[in-house]
């Protein structure tokens, strides 16, 4: 961190050249950190070369797919001069030449097969069918350069059905992809380049890759699933569906690199026409029922159990799931899944209005990870539910003052200003405290002149005209 402190002060110091020789000696040391070349790439656009940065910040991206200056960089260079030829960087970027094949598992994917087959001509070495179709589909890929088609009887299992294609390739990498996604154009050297670049590993590197989910109109990146990883150092798939890789050692082992990179896959098989469409829900709760009692002490089967079931509606399936998946999912360290557990069981308890049990999962979940976005984001959500709670229990509380005023008799006498002023003045500030801010006006300007009332009403009504003014102007600004 001290050599990354240093160069930051050389770059704050307007000295590019500096920061730039110590970032070339950096990376030739650590080529796959992502802030190294982030750097390198601020000290060219230092020096007015955005012809180079932009080969750097493209480097940057592969390896940090989820960066936040993406957009406000890209931006800023196409206003910058290309500047001088850098051969230096352009050797800094070479990585070694692998072999890569892309392996498709397909089941009647005829409509599907060709748009994905076609994205992938340029990406890599080899295309490996395994297909248990009987429709067009091995027809169709048979029409396609570098199509290699490996039949297959279906048996209920995903990952059995991709072991039998590991056997098959014969490249140096591999990567999965499902019939109905489709690689971007951008991303088509990508798939080479960044196989080179995690090649030379002694630890067995197996990478997620970008989701584009298309679900109901919106797009929802995911970075979940390892699809690439180098096809012969040993790895093999685990499970029926929601298959993992891993070595022979198994799921929860530390004996891989997993990590994110940019390589981008269009898919629309998660829009809720197609699950339904083609039954995927009930298919997987079948095979994960299988699993389970395959594998009753794994808490990824019962993890995905439960999500599968909440999505068909089983709530009360689903619950008794989750249970069973955190209970197992806290013994096991290497489990990686258990802020997903948490997060299913805040959306349940939040839908059931079990705000106490969802604030509780929540801080269950950032416990465990502190910086779960998810986490923190459904806090606030179970806060503002409580917080709506209460202002309903506290408008109950102040209109139970008002109805048993008139009846009361006790011997402590009850402040007669309820009646007069303050809980109408309470009423006015729950109107203001919800947003109904005409509501609170009407209420605190019947009591502006009313002794004990009127130096707390002042306040109160100068707040609502601010607001009023500051409402009037965004509206103002939004409509021009």
């Amino acid at each position: 961190m001290s050599n990354h402190n240093h160069i930051i002060s050389l770059i704050q110091s307007n000295k590019p050249q500096e920061a730039e020789a110590e970032l070339l000696r950096a990376i030739k040391e650590k080529p796959l950190e992502a802030q190294l070349w982030v750097m390198l790439g601020e000290t060219l656009l230092l020096q007015q070369q955005a012809g180079a940065a932009k080969r750097v910040f493209d480097r940057a991206w592969l390896l940090d797919p989820q960066a936040k200056w993406v957009n406000h960089i890209y931006r800023a260079m196409q206003q910058m001069p290309h500047g001088d030829p850098r051969p230096d960087i352009d050797d800094l970027l070479v990585v070694p030449k692998v072999t890569v094949t892309a392996a498709i598992l397909s089941h009647n994917e005829a409509a599907n097969i060709a748009k994905c087959i076609v994205a992938l001509q340029g990406a890599v070495d080899e295309i490996l069918l395994v297909d248990s179709s009987t429709d067009d589909t091995r027809r169709i890929a048979g029409q396609y350069p570098k199509v290699k088609v490996v039949p297959i009887v279906w048996e209920d299992n995903f990952g059995g059905a991709r072991n039998v294609g590991l056997q098959h390739v014969q490249t140096d990498w591999v990567i999965w992809i499902d019939a109905d996604e489709v690689l971007i154009p951008e991303d088509v050297q990508a798939i080479r380049e960044i196989a080179g670049m995690f090649d030379h590993l002694p630890i067995i590197p197996a990478l997620h890759v970008w989701h584009l989910n298309k679900v109901k109109g919106t797009i929802q990146h995911d970075f979940s699933q390892v699809r690439m990883f180098p096809a012969q150092r040993g790895l093999r798939y685990y499970g029926r569906i929601h298959e993992q890789i891993a070595t022979d050692k198994g799921v929860y082992q530390l004996d891989t690199y997993r990590r994110a990179v940019k390589i981008r896959l269009d898919h629309n098989g998660y829009d809720p026409t197609v699950i339904q469409s083609k039954g995927k829900l009930e298919r997987n709760l079948r095979l994960l029922k299988l699993m389970i009692k395959e594998e009753p002490e794994n808490p990824g089967h019962w993890l995905f159990y439960g999500r599968e079931s909440l999505g068909m509606g089983l709530e009360e399936q689903a619950v008794t799931a989750l249970l069973e998946a955190e209970r197992l999912g806290v013994q096991m360290p290497l489990f990686g899944r258990m802020t997903e557990i948490y997060r299913l069981q805040i959306q349940i308890n939040m839908q059931r209005k079990n705000y106490g049990e969802a604030e509780a999962y929540c801080h269950k979940a950032l416990a465990h990870s502190p910086d779960f976005p998810d986490a923190h984001y459904l806090l606030a959500q179970v806060r503002m539910r409580q917080a709506d709670e209460l202002l309903r229990l506290a408008e109950t509380s102040i209109k139970q003052s008002l109805s048993s005023l008139p009846n009361y008799r006790g011997s402590v006498s009850a402040d007669y200003h309820i009646g007069e002023w303050k809980a109408a003045m309470s009423l006015g500030e729950l109107a203001l405290r919800s947003g109904k801010l005409a509501r609170a006006k009407q209420i605190f300007t019947q009591f502006k002149d009313k002794p004990g009332a009127s130096e707390i009403v002042s306040p109160k009504l100068n707040a609502i005209e601010t607001e009023r003014l500051r409402l009037n102007e965004t509206e103002q600004q939004t409509n021009k």
